[in-house]
């Protein structure tokens, strides 16, 4: 067992994996940091909590619709390239969020934060599985681990972060802190294999293998999505437009031969499309504790954000050690079910939280939701892998970060119109609820897997 351990150790690249895992921080970083800065942003800026979830969406917005996208730049170019160009959009934008006058400035520093974010994780993902082909090697589970648990990590230290930030340095240090860390990735990126640029870049081959039309119709779709989710009132337009985008999109990608988004291939796999809903309905509850969490503990409870980030902390433990834990198992089905039996129980146990309720419990519910992002992230992610097409790996991933996305993007505008009043008792159960009902999609989603699980093990026996 040791001898094999260290034969998977010694598979590992940390040369190579560094600067991946550090421009795979940099998103779920930011996108936690806000949440323990966010009330000092809106006093700054004479803005609502409500107001304030407008920083939270067009991140999300612009990342679920750049990760696909550059993930088929990785696909056809050069993902190292990719990469890189990505850390240097995310410095432009640390600046412009560092020295911004208005809140619309803080806006637009978020928007090219969550486009530059968006390269990390598909470029990374297409990088590492070029390396380990090359050398005719399977990719050792715990790389792929790694750059998972690095960003649930960030996930959760990132509140924490940002209230230390916050406090010390105001609500600017969660923009300022992403000035080193990209300095540091650009720096050891040097590592990284320069791999033969696939096609020579010209306006032919955007238009061919890119899919310019599908990459319009699918950011109208989620524009259009989010616009209809974030309005305080019904809009008969938006909706309709959102639908008819939608439409548009499926027919037109079904009569490509290098379609943006793989229709034909999310029908004949249903797994991989399982396993896309399963992680957009995972991103939608932890997000909604992510986000919800620190601004009832604020507002309701009185809790400094520094002491906010401290009580998050047991979500980014947990997650860290369960999340790699999982990454060493072939056994997923299993991991997904025990993660998603833990999200159930932490949704049911926000219930129990009040005004009143002793720390210990709300620090037992923040390790419970840590268990379940470990584990079904990973499992997810692993999942994935092995249903990825050869020579698609970087949108597939893509858009497996745009599907978890769109679940954040969910629990943002949830959280907008929820908390719109403020952040009380009543208004955190009401969030407690949507939670519980996406629990329920989770364990439908997971019934077909498990009579597959038990019917592979019955034949293995009966053999």
């Amino acid at each position: 067992m040791s001898i094999f351990k260290s034969a998977e150790r010694s598979k590992v690249d940390f040369r190579l994996l560094t600067p991946l895992a550090i421009a795979n921080v940099l998103n779920p970083l930011n996108t936690t940091m806000l949440t323990t800065a966010l009330i000092a942003i809106c006093g700054a800026f004479h803005q609502t909590v409500g107001q304030g979830a407008l920083l939270i969406v067009p991140l999300y917005l612009t990342s679920a619709i750049g990760q696909p996208l550059m993930g088929r730049l990785s696909d056809v170019f050069s993902p190292k390239a990719v990469n890189r160009m990505g850390l240097i959009i995310i410095f432009i934008s640390a600046i412009i969020g560092v020295l911004a006058p208005t809140f619309d400035w803080l806006i637009v520093s978020r928007v090219l934060l969550g486009l530059g974010s968006s390269a990390a994780y598909p470029s990374s993902m297409t990088i590492i599985r070029k390396r380990y082909a090359d050398e005719g090697m399977e990719v050792p589970g715990i790389v792929l681990g790694v750059l998972a648990v690095a960003s649930q990590v960030s996930i959760a230290v990132g509140p924490f972060l940002g209230g230390i930030l916050t406090e010390t340095f105001g609500w600017q240090g969660i923009f300022y802190v992403n000035i080193p860390l990209v300095i540091l990735a650009l720096s050891l990126s040097k590592a990284i294999p320069s791999t033969p640029v696939k096609q020579s870049f010209n306006k032919e081959l955007f238009l061919e293998k890119l899919d310019i039309i599908g990459v319009a119709l699918f950011t109208l779709f989620l524009v259009m999505l989010m616009t209809s989710l974030i309005k305080d009132h019904f809009s008969l337009v938006s909706i309709l437009v959102c639908i008819a985008a939608g439409v548009a999109l499926v027919f037109w990608e079904l009569k490509q031969s290098n379609p943006f988004i793989y229709v034909k291939l999310l029908v004949a796999k249903l797994t991989l499309s399982a396993t896309f809903l399963r992680q957009c309905l995972t991103n939608y509850v932890v997000y909604l504790e992510i986000y919800g969490f620190p601004q009832w503990l604020e507002q309701t409870k009185k809790i400094s954000p520094s002491h906010v980030g401290y009580i998050m902390l047991p979500l980014s433990v947990t997650s860290m050690i369960v999340g790699l834990a999982v990454s060493k198992s072939s056994n997923y089905i299993s991991m997904l079910i025990y993660g998603t039996a833990s999200v159930c129980l932490a949704c049911g146990g926000l219930f129990l939280l009040n005004t009143d309720t002793a720390m210990w419990v709300i620090l037992l519910t923040s390790a419970l939701f840590g268990f379940a992002l470990g584990a079904n992230t990973i499992a997810n992610q692993a999942t994935l892998y092995k249903e990825a097409p050869e020579g698609q790996t970087g949108v597939t991933f893509g858009l497996f970060r745009t599907i978890g996305y769109v679940g954040a993007i969910l629990s943002g505008t949830q959280i907008k119109h929820v908390f719109s009043k403020g952040a009380t008792d009543e208004t955190f159960h009401s969030l407690a609820y949507h939670a519980l009902i996406s629990c329920g999609l989770m364990v439908l989603l997971l019934i077909p897997l498990i009579r597959e699980y038990f019917q592979s093990k019955n034949k293995t026996i009966t053999i």
